[in-house]
């Protein structure tokens, strides 16, 4: 520790802070400090209410952040130089089945065969894409070709708040810098903006290209988790993960 204070923010500077990202990314938040209620927050339809009452001026930044992640990943819409970062559309399937049906990309994605065709379990997955609220989308601005995926998944098994990051890119756009854009800004804006924690990645460990991008993006290796995939040549197989912290 270098005896320098940390600033906390009051709830007027925080109110500010928070409506104004929302604000730059297309969704209205209301934020309201309240007193003698039971709940310490809540959410009703686009108003996070924050009892100041059973949250300390350290823990309130947390609290809003938190509150203004749920209202906002849905809809989160983010803009790079060359791509745009937006959430599954129907429109996209077609895109999206030039990377799902190569098998190095489904087998690191999420442990499944390639497709085919564009049939019924294909269909089933778009649905499930289009369910997902945290699935992006990254297209290129120039042509609007989706020309891979990023998933952002909950995780439960951290003390502080932290979500899973995976991403895909298809193969004839690889090693052209699109999955460090897309996901460098994922990160800014998870980590700078709205105040999570931590960000985690896992890898194959064969996964070189993968493993090479999170160590750039400013990753730090955590440790294997055993048996933790279900490769569909390898069978079970371990995987390396990594961290990121706000």
């Amino acid at each position: 520790m270098d005896g320098t204070e940390i600033k906390v923010m009051n709830k007027e500077e925080l109110h500010k802070k928070y409506t104004e990202i929302s604000k730059k990314y297309g969704v209205t938040v209301n934020i309201e400090f309240v007193t003698g209620e039971k709940e310490a927050q809540a959410i009703e339809g686009n108003t996070i209410r924050l009892n100041t009452d059973k949250i300390s001026e350290a823990d309130l930044e947390d609290y809003i952040a938190y509150n203004v992640r749920k209202l906002l990943l849905p809809h989160l819409v983010l803009s790079t130089d060359r791509l745009t970062i937006r959430r599954f559309q129907t429109s996209d399937a077609k895109d999206c089945f030039a990377f799902l049906s190569d098998k190095e990309t489904c087998y690191s994605d999420g442990g499944y065969e390639p497709f085919y065709e564009m049939n019924e379990a294909y269909n089933s997955l778009m649905d499930k894409f289009a369910e997902q609220e945290m699935r992006k989308m990254v297209v290129l601005k120039d042509t609007g070709k989706v020309i891979g995926t990023i998933h952002l998944m909950e995780v439960d098994d951290r003390a502080v708040e932290a979500l899973e990051i995976g991403y895909v890119i298809a193969p004839e756009y690889q090693r052209k810098g699109y999955a460090y854009e897309a996901v460098a800004a994922i990160l800014n804006c998870l980590l700078q903006e709205l105040h999570l924690d931590m960000v985690i990645g896992g890898a194959v460990e064969s996964n070189r290209a993968s493993i090479g991008l999170l160590e750039k993006l400013g990753f730090q290796y955590e440790g294997r988790k055993t048996k933790a995939f279900y490769h569909p040549e390898l069978g079970v197989i371990d995987l390396q993960y990594y961290v990121k912290e706000r």
